[in-house]
């Protein structure tokens, strides 16, 4: 079982690693996050002038991949780790894009904006690190325009016994050697497998959003099943 702290603190492994993380992301998931993101992006609402808050933002990637979108007007970042933040601002202003995209810390659970404001809300990979799933859509759903759109990049594991298998074995016996290597943090990556494989997905995490109050809930495996792309809408 994870630590009983590991999703509560899981910002202060970011905040220590921050320096280090797109390095170790793109490693991690050889280069594959990239095609993630863009999916995400293209899934957006097909409307004008989008204003997207993106939880759990890190260092900002994902705010830079969806104010390629047209379609959108600006972005705001919400995250809890102030390293990882400030990483993000770095990158954003050197960039160009600090008009457009705003980095804040926060938390997911207790986000600091009014009801109804966003036309679109985006996690990736964070979800699964809250403490309080439930009150985290709950969150969203509050924060989203009635028509606005949910959209959840998380891990999940293959439906095929052969990649499931060679996944798994990647996830427990690869990855947390390799993330210690990189990020230099002794227990950075050593929960994360028994997170995915204790994790929702598929139809199940589907159900949560509808339980949520979303409409028209559903998801979209992606690489093989290792990555599941959830949407949802506010009627």
């Amino acid at each position: 079982m994870p630590l009983p702290h590991a999703k509560i603190e899981s910002y202060r492994i970011f905040d220590a690693i921050a320096g280090r993380y797109d390095l170790i992301n793109t490693v991690l998931s050889g280069g594959l996050h990239r095609l993630w993101r863009r999916a995400m992006r293209r899934t957006l609402p097909q409307r004008l002038n989008l204003t997207v808050l993106d939880l759990a933002t890190g260092t900002g990637d994902v705010a830079l991949e969806l104010i390629k979108n047209p379609h959108v007007q600006k972005v705001r970042g919400l995250d809890l780790s102030k390293g990882m933040i400030a990483k993000g601002r770095e990158k954003i202003a050197a960039a160009g894009l600090s008009d457009k995209i705003t980095l804040d810390v926060g938390d997911a659970q207790k986000i600091p904006y009014s009801d109804a404001s966003f036309d679109a809300v985006t996690i990736s990979f964070g979800i699964r690190n809250v403490a309080d799933v439930k009150l985290c859509l709950s969150e969203i759903y509050r924060v989203l325009k009635p028509g606005g759109r949910c959209l959840i990049l998380e891990f999940g594991l293959p439906q095929s016994v052969l990649l499931r298998s060679a996944h798994l074995f990647y996830l427990r016996r690869i990855l947390p050697g390799l993330g210690r290597m990189l990020s230099g943090h002794a227990t950075a990556y050593s929960y994360l497998n028994q997170t995915i494989e204790e994790f929702p997905y598929g139809a199940a995490f589907s159900e949560l959003l509808t339980n949520a109050g979303f409409t028209d809930a559903q998801y979209r495996p992606m690489s093989g099943g290792i990555v599941h792309l959830y949407r949802g809408d506010k009627p």
